[in-house]
């Protein structure tokens, strides 16, 4: 009896022991609309955020023969972000709002950049003259996400591809028109 009481203590007490290892520990950023990518419990590198630029250009047959389509891409500059992460294992980011009483899948879109020549982009928007208009309204990669200290949430993102990300935040309260095409960047390896 005496054994299994031992062998149930010490079961307990890994188990303890391995879910505090498992405790995010870095300190929100220090202003909102911040994110960080965590590269360990302990620690984390700030991502950077970029200028985009919307950019819309129709097909050559639509100047050739008038039917055709219009397409509208989010794009930033340069093919790489300076901010990486490792493809295959778990993503982990803290990301700072005004408060965190918003669920965070109404105002926070991940999504992969094509990147074409020395330019990232996503497409927002296709319009055709024989087709309907499509809005793709940033859709987002699907993450998990949960509060994280006073006014910031803990994203996970499982199984990213390599390649470019984006992150665009919405003001779940207000809407903030002076960041309105700040990226917040990372590339995945």
């Amino acid at each position: 009896m005496k054994k299994i009481i031992s062998i149930v203590a010490i079961i307990l007490l890994c188990t303890t022991s391995n879910v505090k290892a498992q405790n995010v520990t870095v300190e929100e950023p220090e202003f909102a609309e911040e994110t960080i990518l965590l590269t360990s419990n302990s620690e984390g590198v700030k991502l950077n955020r970029e200028n985009g630029t919307i950019k819309t250009k129709a097909g050559a047959s639509l100047y050739l023969t008038g039917i055709g389509k219009v397409k509208s891409r989010l794009t930033l500059k340069g093919s790489k972000s300076i901010s990486k992460a490792i493809s295959g294992s778990t993503t982990r980011l803290i990301i700072k709002a005004a408060d965190n009483k918003t669920d965070p899948n109404s105002f926070i879109s991940i999504f992969k950049f094509e990147v074409k020549k020395d330019e990232r982009r996503y497409q927002v928007a296709e319009a055709g003259t024989l087709s309907k208009a499509e809005s793709n309204n940033l859709a987002s990669i699907d993450y998990k996400a949960k509060k994280y200290g006073e006014s910031s949430y803990y994203i996970i993102i499982e199984d990213l591809t390599p390649g470019e990300y984006g992150i665009v935040l919405g003001d779940p309260n207000n809407t903030n028109t002076k960041n309105g095409l700040k990226i917040t960047t990372f590339t995945v390896e």
